[in-house]
């Protein structure tokens, strides 16, 4: 092959990856824009939305207590009903009050769960932001997950103010 011919090949190419890598980032731009949301919030607003999400889940056992980080709910049979979502808000305290809320397909928290098919850290829970549980530890497993069923996994509240609930539907 010529060596200008060598040239406009690499060019094409050259191209074709920068078509491509810019594809790649939006997809994932846009994914990141459609399943999290943060949000200054006061104190009462948080509040509020947390007597929300707790009214809903008036009655069920979290999967994880993390005040002790053990005594979970007996072992249930596992439900048969397809988990779709997980979905997680947070009161994030840190570094000024706001409210982060994300949720995303099961499939992409299963394919998260990178400890040998495990969360180890509440903060993997959040996928997509840096909130001030990331470093509490935990150790659930998707087969736990998924034998609870659909339902309430986390209702922590921080001792520093900042409150966090996870669950899955």
């Amino acid at each position: 092959m010529r060596p200008g011919r060598l040239r406009s090949v690499a060019r094409i190419v050259g191209w074709a990856a920068g078509v491509v890598t810019l594809a790649a980032l939006t997809v994932l731009v846009g994914f990141v824009v459609r399943h999290r949301r943060a949000t200054p919030v006061t104190v009462t607003a948080a509040q509020a939305e947390f007597d929300r999400l707790r009214a809903r889940f008036a009655g069920q056992t979290a999967l994880i207590d993390m005040d002790t980080r053990s005594g979970r709910p007996p072992a249930l049979a596992a439900s048969g009903r397809p988990l779709r979502a997980f979905h997680t808000v947070i009161f994030d305290r840190r570094g000024g009050d706001r409210l982060v809320a994300v949720s995303v397909p099961y499939w992409v928290g299963r394919t998260y769960a990178r400890h040998e098919g495990s969360y180890a850290w509440l903060g993997e829970l959040t996928f997509l932001d840096d909130t001030e549980f990331d470093a509490e530890p935990l150790r659930v497993s998707i087969e736990e997950i998924e034998r609870h069923g659909p339902g309430l996994l986390v209702d922590y509240r921080h001792p520093g103010g900042g409150q966090f609930v996870s669950w899955v539907e």
